[in-house]
């Protein structure tokens, strides 16, 4: 049985605990377990910070979820596709320089600054941008993370808008390959930080 895929409500108890199925898929990604090494700490932090990203979507973005609450898509844009100085407010992501260390601030502004380049190097019209994709780990492999993009990539072809997105990890790759998506990039900020692979759909 196909999935059913909704927009998100906003409803904050649920909100937690969609936060916490991304922090449980991206807890080994490359990306975090470079900017935050300790798991004590990566593991603490994550659900703030995508409960944070969560918000910022509600308003500037979308927001899917499966109607059983068993994954969730963040996607920014079609206009807004970086963090707005009054959104970052807002949804209470200025207080990240201050939950983590200077050594942690310090990476994820470097592997950010790589990121936005190649963003703005792959696509400079209106599109969508795919900030993240979970799934709970027990409802994984039944195509509900595959479900959750392509809800998203149907909206953005009614807009007749491309959609973009990167990935820290390779594995990845294969996956948003089979959606259509291209690789149109790659970067790495020093020798020892990930690699990260811009990816560009278009309708």
């Amino acid at each position: 049985m196909a999935a059913s895929i909704e927009i998100f409500s906003g409803n904050r108890l649920m909100g937690m605990h969609l936060a916490e199925i991304l922090s449980s898929a991206f807890v080994d990604d490359p990306f975090y377990t470079f900017v935050f090494p300790d798991a004590e700490q990566r593991t603490r932090l994550l659900p703030w910070l995508f409960n944070k990203l969560l918000n910022y979507a509600n308003h500037y973005g979308l927001v899917l979820v499966d109607s059983e609450y068993h994954g969730i898509s963040i996607w920014l844009g079609p206009k807004h596709t970086r963090l707005l100085p009054l959104g970052v407010l807002r949804a209470g992501l200025f207080l990240f320089p201050f939950k983590v260390s200077h050594l942690e601030l310090k990476r994820s502004i470097m592997l950010a600054q790589v990121s936005n380049q190649l963003h703005r190097q792959a696509v400079s019209t209106p599109h969508f941008y795919l900030e993240a994709v979970g799934v709970e780990p027990l409802h994984q492999g039944k195509g509900l993370g595959r479900a959750l993009v392509q809800a998203g990539l149907s909206r953005a072809d009614e807009l007749n808008v491309p959609c973009y997105l990167e990935t820290h990890n390779p594995t990845n790759l294969g996956f948003y390959l089979s959606l259509g998506f291209n690789i149109v990039g790659s970067k790495q900020a020093f020798p020892s930080s990930p690699q990260v692979w811009g990816l560009l759909r278009t309708p």
